[in-house]
This record gives C-alpha cells, structure tokens and sequence, in this order.
C-alpha cells in the first residue's frame, strides 16, 4: 500500500487530531486510513504517499468554556520531539 519509491525524498507532515475521550485509538486510525486510502493512496492525483500514527502521546485536554478554533491543540503543555531510529 505504500507509495514511496525507493530513493524518493518525502516530507513528513504532522497533523494533530482531536476526538472524544473515549474514543477508541485504534478505531480512529482505522477511520482515517480509510479516508487516506480512499482520496490518498488510491487516487492518482494525491501527494499523499503514506502515513503512520504516533501513539507514545496521546493527551487528555479539558476545553475551556467557549473554545475557540484550534483552542484544545494549544493546551497541552509539552514539546514533541520525533528522533529517527538509527
């Protein structure tokens, strides 16, 4: 399923997602993948070439009382850092 081609140079893209807090992490990734194969992979005019879900943080937040767009992203409290394997 994967379309990177060998020696091809790729950017990575890093999407946060918010979704309920019960929601069932694998249930998400399974929804998303299939909206990612459906209109990426799949499509021939896609520039998604494939993708992968980071599961070491997944934050509960608490929206304040008149959420503002893009409010819950910016209240966890923490700096992301991805290391490649070596």
């Amino acid at each position: 399923m994967h379309a990177v081609q060998p020696g091809q140079r790729v950017r990575i893209l890093t999407i946060q997602l918010a979704v309920q807090d019960e929601a069932d992490p694998d249930s998400v990734a399974d929804e998303i993948s299939e909206l990612l194969s459906e209109n990426g992979i799949c499509c021939e005019d896609s520039a998604i070439l494939d993708w992968r879900y980071l599961t070491e943080y997944q934050p509960v937040v608490t929206a304040g009382e008149d959420p503002e767009e893009g409010e819950v992203f910016a209240l966890p409290d923490f700096d992301l850092h991805i290391n490649a394997k070596e």
